[in-house]
């Protein structure tokens, strides 16, 4: 008999900035989560949007702040606090 596969779960972090019309967001692990939060460093690239626009931009958690940089290097957001973050807590489909 097969045991049923539980759903893993996630959290979805996403940033704002701009006058809040420019959004990126990234899923990840509870245990990541957890050591973004006790400052850990973390990196990664994900797609922002912005008025029907997007394209690639890297985040960067460290000491519990995140700094997001744009083509360029351009700053979208720097040294943010990560609980200000919008935090939801996703669920995946049950493995088979």
């Amino acid at each position: 008999m097969k045991k049923k596969a539980t759903p893993r779960i996630y959290v979805q972090l996403t940033a704002v900035w701009g006058n809040d019309d420019a959004e990126s967001s990234i899923t990840i692990s509870q245990r990541r989560w957890k050591n973004i939060q006790e400052g850990a460093e973390y990196d990664t690239v994900a797609p922002f949007y912005y008025e029907g626009e997007s394209g690639p931009v890297a985040w960067h958690f460290s000491g519990g702040l995140l700094s997001i940089w744009g083509d360029d290097d351009r700053e979208c957001l720097l040294d943010h606090p990560v609980n200000d973050l919008i935090i939801d807590v996703v669920t995946s489909r049950p493995r088979s």
